[in-house]
């Protein structure tokens, strides 16, 4: 389905740019590429953010005939999924067929928190317990603990703009397509007290320290595909209204091996990702080479998938005794406001 609405906006930007140059269409944007830098700052909310692992089977358990018993995961378990205020830049340069677009935002939610079962998870920062080193931890079911997690969101985009549709006067019409990269990133920190023991889990074995404190990075980039466009209600010279719309998408079925994430033994991934924007703003010009204006947009990300062990053979599961394959979902939505400059 996303494939399918890029390429019927694809076609229908290369349809319209073949009668560019004639009547209402025009080739390239047509209008304020005089004054084609937009700088801006803004603040809003994270409305919604939601996360979730879920362990699903594990090769050597079914090898052995042990039943498989994962768990789920989620920001919700860490109390990290309230309403919390978003801050950003944005940088714009809009050029006849071309337009370069930066953005960086950074949030921080944080909590304290009660653990509804026992966690057990695997630590980028190891702790230190009676003069050993342990890389997982263990947070027992009803133990008080805090949690935050400092995030970063930065995306860059190239959008062509093969022509301008003006039907009217002071209406005008630019879409366009766009390639973008978007990374999303994050520190998070757990602190469960001072360490006060250690347990065992899985099998084979693994110690698992209980209680302490760890931080760590986490984060994943994306090229994304995607096509929009800007519709301006207003003179040239006067005050404008700007419409803007995007949606954008990446897949990929494959190996990590190829794939910037992080795992300990080659894993197969699958991997949807979607993100449209909608925003408004007003322009009004203060010289004739400055304009100011504000607004207002509505962000959304989603992305899900799949973490599976590779095919092998028995020996080989043996051997490296993989843990759980794993299904994932993230889902993030901010309203924010902006204001800024043209020139």
């Amino acid at each position: 389905m996303n494939r399918l609405l890029f390429a019927v906006a694809l076609a229908g930007c290369w349809a319209a740019s073949a009668r560019a140059g004639t009547g209402v269409f025009r080739w390239g944007r047509d209008d304020g590429i005089d004054r084609g830098w937009l700088i801006s700052v803004g603040g809003g909310m994270v409305s919604e953010l939601e996360g979730e692992v879920t362990e699903t089977v594990r090769p050597y358990y079914e090898l052995i005939g042990r039943e498989s018993e994962g768990s789920t995961y989620s920001l919700d378990d860490l109390g990290l999924n309230d309403r919390v205020p978003i801050f950003g830049i944005a940088v714009e340069k809009e050029w006849k067929y071309f337009t370069l677009s930066f953005e960086a935002s950074y949030f921080r939610t944080d909590a304290d928190a009660v653990a509804n079962r026992d966690y057990y998870i695997g630590i980028d920062d190891d702790i230190e317990y009676r003069g050993k080193s342990y890389d997982h931890m263990m947070i027992p079911e009803g133990d008080e603990f805090t949690a935050s997690l400092d995030s970063g969101l930065v995306e860059i985009d190239l959008a062509f703009t093969p022509f301008t549709f003006e039907p009217a006067e002071s209406v005008a019409l630019v879409p366009w397509i766009y390639l973008g990269l978007i990374g999303i990133f994050g520190k998070y920190d757990l602190d469960d007290g001072p360490p006060r023991g250690t347990t065992v889990y899985e099998e084979p074995p693994v110690e698992y320290v209980i209680g302490g404190q760890t931080d760590g990075w986490g984060g994943i980039g994306l090229p994304v595909l995607g096509a929009g466009g800007d519709l301006t209600l207003g003179p040239a010279d006067g005050v404008r209204l700007v419409l803007s719309g995007r949606y954008g998408f990446f897949s990929y079925n494959g190996s990590t091996e190829h794939f910037p994430v992080k795992t300990r033994h080659e894993k197969d991934l699958d991997i949807d990702f979607d993100t449209y924007r909608l925003s408004a703003r007003i322009e009004f010009p203060v010289s004739e080479a400055v304009d100011l204006f504000f607004g207002g947009a509505y962000l959304h990300f989603r992305t899900d998938g799949e973490v599976n062990a590779l095919d092998r053979d028995p020996d080989e599961i043996e051997e490296l005794r993989e843990k759980f394959d794993k299904a994932f979902d993230f889902r993030m939505n901010t309203v924010t406001g902006f204001a800024g400059v043209r020139f």
